[in-house]
């Protein structure tokens, strides 16, 4: 898969910083982090906008499958992933922790984050306490020793084996090759450039001791941090399962004593790359689709889409041409990925692509999981057991070998559906009894309703762990320049937009925080008293675009006149044509995509129009929330028509570390989704992070620095924070999410009273 187009969500959800590894998942650090995307895990998940109003046409249309047994969760969307490295939305992340495969203590993790976001010993896990001891060079070995009378769902006994493998598989260079966003997670152990890169199968940082105990040494560079204990945080893995003829001895993956390569590895081998194949195949056919079917990509139309597959037969040559028309190289590129798949395909059938042993059981072990295991996960660990997922549902039934979260607690729900449904009807379905829970309701007129009806539902609130916001791509396009996404800002009145989306239960924020993070509680103030507050201002708005390139009149000189746009917009709006160009006359453009109708037709009432008096084409499209996650996640950067502003939400994962998501070094392997590219902020990022535990100041200092830079840089354009509410059915008890920890954290607490 071409490697820009591999990206982190399909939504949001979610790198940070600890490295964990959840079972019968990868490691990662979280809003979706760890070495595998585990409790410990800092990414962000990826959420759609809150629909501005509810609707009750087609309730009765939905089946119901509640019953006795079954709690049913509502979902906007599904994409039936559940690993960690490949991007999600984060219903499909409720989906990964049910089955353990995300870390938190229901993951079997090492160390999770708890329902107040502190990271704390799980002690279902870990016999004792985690220790450590300080070596002569500044590192630091943590050595973890794991309870006896863990058991994967099949019955076999999880072992420090499978710690130790969890970190071992996700850093592999085969790994990174099926193209998983966690493969960099290890970053902060002893030896990971070495064995990430394949100069040695040694992690010298990773060390198996016994059956029972294993340890993780740090890097002094990576010391001091504040969220230290995140660093070792680990899930279990499932060798048997992934790579059952490969072997963990001290510190090296091995394949086990005595095995010989059969012609069976071969054929598993052929098979998992074949998965690649088809999987590339069918991203490339559907992206070709979407441009013959869109009316505004002449090239591919029934006229020149010629021109295009005369192309294909020196692909190579015309993706070294300058000329190549973009949105033809953009096709191309993957093209070039789905032949480059199909030549190892075949090299691999014919025998012409040889491979060593150990590096053949980890291709075969690392597609299979990528293309196979990632949608139908069979061994695992957590409290549920996946079952399918299909029919614009997931069904997962209880693990009668789970043994309990970090208080030893076990599920009593037999059956959990995750249901999509259409977000207009969550809660009128929820009040009809059809489904049972809906998640973290942010629209006002819902809650209104849901709170006007306690005779069928039941509400819990809570401030958001996140906020709503223009995710903006910071590296391509108009919106590279602050100028631009500042402008934007300054175009949209944002106490509007909150009040109507949110009615009472939203308010307006400048900086990138929940307001619930004890950060904001406890610095909050100082914040807003520098901060910039952007509201719909004309002037503003031009001053920040006279900072960037787009000055000029049409003829690339001819300066730019803010009264004559105004005198244009005034006498004829509706055929305004006097925007602002660069020198090299570049036309001022901004295409916004939204998956949300209501919450677009605002964008699209405010935005294009306000941008007409500062000289910005602002172009709003409208488009499913699939499509938006791939160009999100995928930009494609050399069509200057892209699309570079969405407006979603964001989640946070723990720990919140804003090293993760806007440092350079994590653009393509980490959380900085926006390809956030600046020195100044990775030098605020670097020292907010590297201090101690115990010092709360420093880490405090450090955050407010950011906030500050984020606030006058807006590398994405904040909208709102605010209250959630979880509505459910009344037959639903023991209900008690929090900001950290929704329905499926708590799911070994939750009972249904039928």
């Amino acid at each position: 898969m071409n490697k820009k187009r591999i990206a982190l969500l399909l939504a949001l959800v979610l790198l940070t910083t600890g490295i964990l590894v959840a079972c019968g998942g990868d490691k990662k650090p979280v809003e979706e982090a760890a070495p595998t995307e585990t409790e410990t895990s800092t990414e962000t998940a990826t959420e759609p906008a809150e629909e501005a109003a509810p609707a009750e046409e087609g309730v009765d249309a939905v089946e119901k499958f509640a019953d006795a047994d079954t709690l049913v969760v509502a979902a906007p969307t599904l994409n039936g992933s559940y690993i960690n490295g490949f991007g999600n939305s984060v219903y499909d992340v409720w989906g990964k922790k049910l089955i353990g495969n995300y870390g938190y203590d229901l993951g079997y993790s090492t160390v999770f984050s708890d329902r107040n976001g502190e990271f704390v010993v799980n002690p279902t896990v870990v016999d004792g306490d985690i220790t450590s001891v300080e070596n002569a060079d500044g590192s630091k070995t943590f050595t973890t020793k794991i309870k006896d009378g863990l058991v994967w769902n099949d019955g076999t006994p999880i072992t420090a084996k499978d710690f130790v493998f969890g970190w071992m598989f996700t850093t592999t260079p085969e790994w990174m090759l099926t193209g998983a966003n966690n493969s960099a997670s290890a970053e902060q152990i002893v030896g990971f450039e070495e064995f990430h890169d394949g100069t040695t199968r040694v992690f010298e940082g990773v060390k198996l001791i016994d059956d029972n105990t294993f340890e993780l040494t740090v890097k002094s560079e990576k010391l001091p941090y504040f969220f230290e204990l995140s660093y070792v945080a680990s899930s279990p893995t499932p060798l048997h399962r992934y790579a059952p003829n490969l072997d963990v001895v001290g510190n090296e993956l091995v394949v086990k004593e005595g095995y010989e390569i059969t012609e069976e590895d071969k054929n598993e081998l052929i098979k998992a790359q074949q998965y690649k194949v088809d999987d590339l195949q069918k991203e490339y056919d559907t992206e070709l689709k979407s441009y013959t079917d869109d009316e505004s990509y002449e090239q591919f139309n029934e006229a020149n889409i010629a021109n295009y597959e005369a192309l294909l037969a020196d692909y190579e040559a015309a993706l070294a041409d300058e000329n190549t028309d973009p949105d033809y190289a953009y096709m191309l590129g993957i093209y070039k990925d789905l032949e480059e798949a199909k030549a190892r395909l075949a090299g691999y059938e014919d025998g012409s692509v040889a491979l060593e042993p150990l590096e053949l059981l980890m291709t075969a072990a690392a597609n299979d999981i990528a293309y196979s295991y990632r949608f139908a996960p069979d061994v695992t660990c957590g409290p549920y057991n996946f079952v399918s997922f299909g029919n614009n549902m997931a069904k997962f039934t209880i693990n009668d070998k789970f043994v309990g979260d970090f208080e030893g607690k076990k599920p009593t729900i037999k059956n959990v559906i995750i249901q999509t449904v259409n977000e207009k009807i969550d809660v009128d379905l929820a009040l009809a009894g059809t489904v049972d829970f809906v998640q973290g309701t942010a629209n006002g007129a819902k809650i209104d309703k849901a709170l006007a009806s306690t005779d069928k539902v039941s509400t819990t609130s809570y401030s958001r762990n996140g906020y709503g916001l223009f995710h903006i791509l910071n590296h391509m396009g108009a919106t590279q320049y602050k100028g631009v996404r500042q402008a934007i800002a300054y175009s949209l009145d944002r106490n509007e937009f909150v009040q109507t989306i949110a009615g009472g239960y939203g308010r307006v924020i400048n900086g990138a925080f929940g307001i619930n993070e004890f950060e904001y509680v406890e610095r909050g103030d100082e914040f807003e008293e520098q901060a910039i507050n952007y509201t719909l201002n004309t002037d503003m708005a031009n001053a920040s675009l006279d900072t960037t390139p787009y000055i000029y009149e049409a003829d690339g000189t001819t300066p730019w006149d803010p009264a004559k746009a105004i005198d244009m917009y005034n006498s004829d709006k509706e055929n305004f044509d006097y925007w602002r160009y660069d020198d090299k006359g570049n036309k001022l453009m901004v295409v916004h995509e939204s998956g949300n109708q209501e919450i677009g037709e605002i964008i699209a009432a405010q935005i294009p129009d306000n941008g007409k008096k500062i000289g910005m084409q602002y172009i709003y499209k409208p488009v499913d929330f699939a499509t938006l996650l791939n160009h999100f996640d995928n930009p494609n950067e050399s069509d200057p028509n892209a699309p570079t502003v969405f407006n979603m939400g964001v989640g946070f994962g723990a720990p919140h570390d804003n090293y993760y998501q806007y440092h350079s070094s994590q653009i393509g392997v980490g959380d900085n989704s926006e390809h956030v590219n600046d020195p100044e902020v990775d030098k605020i990022t670097e020292e907010a992070r590297f201090v101690s535990s115990d010092n709360k100041e420093a880490w405090l200092d450090g955050w407010l620095k950011f906030n500050l830079w984020y606030n006058e840089n807006l590398p994405n354009i904040p909208l709102y924070a605010n209250e959630y509410y979880d509505i459910y059915t009344n037959r639903v008890k023991n209900v008690n999410t929090t900001p950290m920890w929704d329905w499926a954290n708590i799911i070994t607490e939750m009972e249904l009273a039928n």
